[in-house]
């Protein structure tokens, strides 16, 4: 069956972004004895490190490019490796805080798509910026018990004896032409060393990024698992229940669908690309600025928009560290960083943005502006409960003869006929009313119905401000009270049961100049001094001083916002689902109550791109290693990489490997089972969607006896991509009763795509058992037909067909990723990425 290409469209265009380029340092294009060189001489390498890059380098030069042959490819004809950089430096020095990262590159990693909670549940972090690791740390514990975990660069200067005995063992330069090349370039990756009996039971974690043009990106990871030690490898959000602004009104983060126009951290409505929700267990940091009614909730890791305090304040030895005062010219001076949550401190200052819209409604007339204020602050629209007449009344003191007249010429003005006054004294209260069926539809329409509910239309969420000025005058006439404090200032004030009202009143506000902060009054119950107890509902109370210079809230007007100190930061335990945008349009952040936050993917160019890893991993006797990859590079990178393990007896080494991006991928982690009862396994995905070749598969060298191997390939194909497996089963001599099993599926989506199945099985030992499956099959019409039956569109069949022919990888990965990979298959299915 042929599926209409409608529903299965996929541009990968729509999920990438790049940086502008800034570097320390960036070599000419292409690969020479001086550029080798100048690597080791940038990076302070010891001479053993430089003979051995020059070595692989002549290496290189000589061996062809793999065109023909076993585990050749004729695409990599069109690789120009004269046109690459092989080094790029983004910054000086590695850092173990983000804090300390270029906020630029920082800001690269905190848009990647990548499970960014994970950071809490980690062992270790690295993040890769093109040829070094710009951010590596691993949690104190781990280091207590011995663990190695940094960057490769760092790995050969601390760790020289035990990097010169493992490097280049488990595959040497003369291993393949691009094995050469990385040794000859190599730079970044991850070095880790579990000593033995040490079990490290969460994830280790890196994350590498392509940003440049042309660029080659080399990193190169030594993993060593010493006897009875275990290891998990990974390369590479707001509870339930946050508010997130879309201009008009704040909603809760988990109600906001793909297509939703929200306010990014500039102050313009931006389309929502995709909301993602995965399951989080951890603490959740609650942030509270100087207005405690915008308080809000996320997990440590997600980046606030701050600057921090020590870079814009004074201190002032009369008052606590807290309250410092900022200086005018460090403030004029200091740029803003994307600052996890759970690495700000009281005093910072956050992001508050002015939302940048106006657009005018002639229909709203300026009478009715200021009728609204005043139906906001005391009003009712109701059919009267004896004559069902459609009423419009507005509560009033009935010692402000003033207010009352403006208020009954207005009602009369709009209302077409009289109004009335219904004079209360024993409350003071003077009730103007008028029966009108035409404004009472125009007061619900625009203002709600009930206090609690009260909110503004989106049409006057987008008036020009000097016109919703009108508004917010009669409102704080009705509703509003001022005091003037000792120091001569007049506080403003003024208290809604609308929790919506009062975000929509503080905007309207900002926009105006004005930074009104949110006071919360619990519900509860008053005694008054006759006796009465009155119960009172939460009450949103905003408060600024009319025409004062806030000392410690600052407009910025280069980047058209506020900037609002932190009174608290706090932490609770949670457990839940978590929620995050990505935005479609540059800044990838969105708005958290008002204040700026943000929310996989590597940059798309027109021209190719090089990633070439090697990856060498010794497991030694009793001990276990599983190695995940998800790779999700852009379709103009060709990613040629080496992966290889050693497991000696008993040990186990498993690798779980993903491929959806990039236009050319070869990759077969292999596994060579060194001692008696040594296990390996690799399970591998893969997805090629237009213009992509897959080429993957595994190595299995069994080399001593008794010991056990198992590949599972799962791979789609679709749009005229082509997916390949090619494996190597091999039993050498002496390695009795060894055991493989080999299962390939691959599932084909239209009549333009394709698969193919290029096994390699040598058994040089009469006692071994192997058994080899392969199936390449299309979507039946039956299977099509009995969902669709059951109310799924073919687009949502297919999804679900495709995510349960691959849920035997899926299982595999920790939960956050296997809900990340789930949603990214299913979106790919459906035609939209997130």
């Amino acid at each position: 069956m042929t599926t209409p290409a409608k529903d299965l469209e996929f541009d990968y265009s729509k999920y990438g972004f790049r940086d502008e380029e800034r570097y320390v340092y960036k070599s000419q294009k292409g690969l020479s004895p001086e550029v080798v060189k100048q690597i080791s001489h940038m990076k302070g390498e010891p001479e053993w490190m430089l003979k051995r890059r020059l070595k692989a380098l002549e290496i290189f030069q000589k061996k062809p490019l793999p065109l023909q042959g076993m585990w050749a490819n004729p695409s990599l004809a069109n690789l120009n490796f004269d046109e690459i950089y092989y080094y790029i430096r983004p910054d000086e020095k590695k850092s173990r805080s983000w804090d300390d990262v270029p906020e630029s590159i920082r800001q690269t990693f905190e848009k990647l798509g990548i499970p960014e909670a994970e950071r809490k549940f980690l062992a270790g972090v690295g993040a890769q910026y093109e040829s070094e690791v710009v951010y590596h740390s691993l949690r104190e514990e781990w280091e207590k018990l011995g663990v190695i975990f940094l960057d490769t660069d760092t790995g050969l200067k601390e760790y020289p004896e035990l990097f010169k005995e493992y490097f280049g063992t488990v595959v040497p330069a003369a291993d393949n032409k691009f094995a050469a090349l990385n040794t000859a370039v190599w730079s970044g990756g991850s070095f880790i060393y579990v000593p033995k009996g040490v079990k490290v039971d969460i994830p280790l974690q890196a994350y590498f990024r392509i940003n440049a043009e042309n660029m080659g990106q080399f990193e190169r990871t030594l993993i060593i698992v010493e006897e009875g030690a275990e290891v998990h490898y990974i390369e590479g959000c707001l509870p339930e229940g946050e508010l997130v602004s879309l201009g008009d009104e704040m909603v809760p983060i988990e109600s906001v669908a793909p297509g939703t126009l929200a306010l990014n951290s500039d102050g313009y409505l931006a389309p929502v690309v995709s909301a993602r929700r995965r399951s989080y267990r951890g603490d959740l940091v609650r942030i509270v600025p100087l207005s405690p009614g915008n308080a809000f909730e996320l997990t440590p890791e997600h980046p606030v928009w701050a600057l921090r305090r020590g870079r814009v304040a004074r201190p002032r030895a009369d008052r606590p560290a807290t309250q410092w005062d900022i200086a005018d010219a460090r403030f004029t001076d200091a740029e803003p960083e994307w600052v996890p949550a759970g690495e700000l401190e009281p005093g910072d200052l956050i992001c508050f943005p002015v939302a940048v819209r106006s657009l005018d409604h002639p229909e709203i007339s300026d009478d009715l502006l200021r009728f609204l204020g005043y139906y906001l602050a005391e009003g009712s629209a109701f059919r009267n409960g004896v004559s069902n007449a459609p009423t419009v009344s507005i509560s009033l003191d009935s010692r402000d003869s003033t207010t009352i007249a403006d208020v009954r010429a207005l009602m009369t003005r709009l209302a077409g006929k009289p109004a009335g006054v219904y004079e209360v004294p024993a409350k003071h209260e003077a009730r103007v009313y008028v029966y009108s069926a035409e404004l009472l539809e125009i007061a619900q329409q625009y203002c709600g119905v009930g206090s609690a509910t009260k909110r503004l239309h989106p049409h006057l969420m987008e008036l020009p401000p000097e016109r919703q000025r009108l508004l917010l005058e009669t409102y704080l006439t009705g509703d509003g009270s001022r005091h003037t404090r000792s120091n001569g200032r007049t506080l403003v004030r003024a208290a809604t049961v609308s929790r919506t009202l009062a975000f929509q009143l503080q905007e309207i506000l900002a926009r105006l100049g004005i930074y009104a902060g949110i006071l919360v009054r619990k519900a509860g119950s008053e005694s008054m001094p006759d006796g009465r107890v009155v119960r009172r509902c939460e009450q949103y109370v905003l408060h600024y001083e009319d025409g004062a210079t806030v000392r410690r809230v600052r407009f910025d007007a280069r980047r058209n916002c506020f900037w609002v100190p932190v009174r608290a930061v706090a932490r609770r335990p949670y457990e839940g689902w978590v929620y995050n945008l990505e935005m479609a349009s540059a800044p990838n952040a969105y708005l958290a109550r008002g204040f700026a936050v943000h929310n996989c993917t590597a940059p798309i160019y027109s021209t190719n791109s090089l990633h070439s890893a090697v990856v060498e991993i010794i497991v030694k006797k009793g001990a276990k290693c599983r190695y995940t990859t998800i790779q999700n590079w852009a379709n103009n990178i060709y990613n040629l990489v080496t992966k290889r393990a050693v497991a000696y007896e008993e040990a186990t080494m498993e690798w779980i490997d993903g491929n959806i991006g990039s236009r050319l991928t070869m990759k077969y982690p292999s596994v060579y089972l060194m001692g008696r009862g040594a296990r390996g396994e690799v399970l591998s995905v893969a997805y090629a969607g237009r213009g992509q070749h897959q080429d993957a598969g595994a190595k299995m060298i069994h080399a001593a006896p008794d010991t056990t191997s198992r590949i599972t390939n799962k791979s789609v194909s679709k749009d005229g991509g082509r997916t390949t497996y090619r494996g190597l089963a091999k039993v050498q001599p002496g390695a009795t009763n060894a055991k493989i099993n080999v299962v390939c599926d691959a599932l084909i989506l239209d009549e333009q795509s394709a698969s193919d199945t290029i096994p390699f099985i040598e058994v040089e030992e009469h006692d071994a058992t192997l058994a080899h499956e392969a199936t390449v099959g299309k979507i039946g019409e039956d299977q099509l037909f009995y969902l669709m039956s059951r109310g799924l569109s073919e687009a949502e069949a297919l999804s679900m067909i495709v995510l349960g022919f691959m849920e035997p990888f899926t299982r595999e990965l920790p939960m956050e990723y296997a809900v990340e990979l789930n949603r990214l298959i299913h979106l790919e299915m459906e035609g939209s990425v997130g």
